[in-house]
């Protein structure tokens, strides 16, 4: 539900911006964000109260981000994107192509995207796509103003991008154990809280990557049944 959520918010801000989105002032714009990054905050904060286990946490933060950092997932996704739209607007003066790429690679690329579906695929809770699809609505009429109707359609991009990551979390919430589903929601309530904190206090740290350690509560405890039977633990 939070994914097609999120398709309507971007259609739904794609034809308010087209239409009537130059009338909007720059203030009023700013003034939505920070409510929405206010709120991001108190959510990441509530994903994390109670979850318990705060120190293996931590370590699966700490190596995950080790790992993104190694990768440079932050950097890879800026060149990508700059690919992607080499790629396809070949015509410079062409808002449709330009609104279509820049704006897919904004609501795809981005930690809440992964985040959300995963949370929704595995305990069906919406909560991280629905605010997602709040802040896409508004970035929809922003971005729609200025390129154009083309922005409307990378809300079905959207659509398969995080439908593929929803399939793949309810196919393993069979066979993750209540900790790693815990851990999983932890981690991604960390992470929601940087987003919050990037979006409010207007900072760059790189969520992107801290995105591996959201893996290493799956994967986890198949390492440690790995190690029992190596080592007759």
């Amino acid at each position: 539900m939070g994914v097609i959520v999120n398709l309507l918010a971007i259609v739904a801000g794609s034809l308010i911006g087209t239409f009537v989105g130059h009338k909007f002032k720059k203030d009023l714009n700013e003034l939505i964000m920070n409510c929405v990054g206010l709120f991001i905050i108190i959510l990441g904060i509530k994903s994390t109260i109670g979850a318990g286990n705060d120190i293996r946490v931590l370590v699966f933060l700490i190596i995950g981000s080790i790992i993104g950092n190694i990768i440079n997932i932050d950097k890879n996704i800026t060149k990508f994107s700059k690919f992607l739209e080499r790629k396809f607007v070949k015509d410079r003066e062409s808002t449709f192509g330009k609104g279509l790429v820049i704006s897919t690679i904004l609501y795809c690329v981005g930690a809440m995207a992964i985040i959300g579906s995963i949370k929704s695929g595995l305990s069906k809770d919406n909560s991280i796509l629905y605010i997602k699809s709040i802040l896409d609505g508004v970035s929809a009429i922003i971005f729609s103003s200025i390129y154009g109707i083309g922005v409307m359609f990378s809300g079905f991009a959207v659509l398969i991008y995080q439908g593929l990551f929803y399939i793949f979390a309810a196919q393993l919430k069979g066979i993750l154990t209540e900790t790693a589903v815990r851990e999983i929601d932890y981690l991604g309530g960390i992470m929601i809280l940087g987003i919050g904190v990037n979006i409010l206090f207007k900072k760059e740290i790189k969520i992107a990557n801290m995105l591996p350690a959201i893996f290493i509560p799956m994967v986890f405890p198949l390492i440690c049944s790995l190690f029992s039977k190596i080592f007759n633990f």
